[in-house]
């Protein structure tokens, strides 16, 4: 039987989301400490609305420790509604994992905001996040049907049944074998979003860098106001791994578009002047498919492998979420390396 999983009010968000993850794959308790707002809420009224059981967080608005139990998902159409970016790329990040072992077909339609600043790109997601999930054995379909900017848009992931996860092995992100640039723009003139991609382009040719860019039209829903609107990613791809970076940009300002281009580049070169196959954020992401690999989840034949990379940096989140592994499946989960600092992560079946 599992273990309480317990997540203090004001934790990361990769622990938040790793719990429900747990939850719902493992069939493990959860006590949240509230109250839960914004996206952290969003979240948790996500994985009851999958779980069959909306009503059960209404109380998770409120102060205090509150017990959840969550049966496991339910194949089949989810659609979820958001009013943050941040929240749709959590839930895609999250949910998928519980879904694709259940043996049947689902889709997730995330509806809300997809271009925000702070939160990642549909293209982000696309040639990032999923090519590593992809590692994983995740068979995933992503699409953008509605670019949100200002405005509620549309992304929709079509899972197929893994009957069990692979594991990764990215120790070393090994060559860099190329950079794309990706310069999206939805309505009106692209004229600033194409500065911004030059801009990357020059920037790592001056670190000694080849990259590519292009321009790609993001499709928006019929009631989006009528003017130019663009987010500009940077995908660096390794022999073992991706890496992105982006940026929302304002629309038809070429200052504010020299500034977002030389910032991607910027960002870029910090994770490449650091060891480590992927980077902090995409770190913690991959906690949860690595504890449900090594667990030997799904209709899997022999013993459970493990799950091996390193970061270019240990986040309070991922070590907080290293330790609650062990309470809801027989894993172990070691991160060898300080807080801050470039690290590695094994998750194995527990001895």
């Amino acid at each position: 039987m599992p273990e309480t999983l317990s997540v203090e009010r004001g934790a990361p968000a990769a622990v938040l989301d790793g719990a429900l993850g747990l939850a719902l794959a493992a069939t493990a308790p959860l006590r949240i400490e509230g109250p839960l707002e914004g996206a952290d809420l969003e979240m948790a009224q996500a994985a009851a609305q999958i779980a069959g059981i909306p009503e059960a967080v209404a109380a998770l608005a409120s102060p205090g420790a509150h017990e959840l139990s969550l049966p496991q998902p339910r194949a089949g159409l989810h659609a979820l509604d958001f009013a943050s970016a941040e929240a749709g790329a959590r839930a895609l990040w999250t949910f998928s994992w519980p879904l694709a072992l259940l043996g049947k077909p689902s889709e997730l339609r995330l509806r809300g905001p997809n271009h925000e600043g702070g939160a990642p790109t549909f293209h982000d997601l696309r040639f990032a996040w999923a090519q590593l999930a992809a590692h994983f054995g995740l068979k995933l379909s992503l699409s953008l049907t509605a670019a949100g900017f200002d405005e509620p848009g549309e992304i929709v992931a079509l899972l197929d049944p893994a009957p069990a996860l692979l594991p990764i092995q990215a120790m070393h992100r090994g060559i860099l074998r190329q950079v794309n640039v990706v310069a999206a723009v939805a309505g009106g003139r692209s004229d600033a979003a194409l500065e911004a991609a030059s801009e990357v382009v020059k920037g790592l040719r001056r670190r000694g860098l080849v990259a590519e860019s292009e321009r790609v039209p993001l499709p928006l829903a019929p009631s989006a106001q009528a003017r130019s609107r663009w987010a500009l990613t940077a995908t660096a791809e390794f022999e073992t791994s991706v890496v992105s970076v982006s940026e929302v940009g304002q629309w038809n300002r070429l200052g504010d578009a020299q500034a977002v281009g030389e910032r991607v580049a910027q960002r870029l070169q910090d994770f490449l002047e650091r060891r480590g196959a992927v980077d902090a954020r995409m770190a913690e992401r991959l906690l949860l498919p690595s504890f449900l690999c090594a667990a030997g989840l799904g209709a899997r034949a022999g013993a459970a492998p493990s799950c091996h990379y390193s970061t270019s940096e240990i986040t309070s989140g991922l070590l907080q979420l290293a330790t609650l592994a062990r309470l809801a499946l027989p894993v172990r989960a070691i991160v060898d390396g300080a807080e801050g600092e470039a690290g590695v992560v094994v998750v194995a079946p527990a001895t």
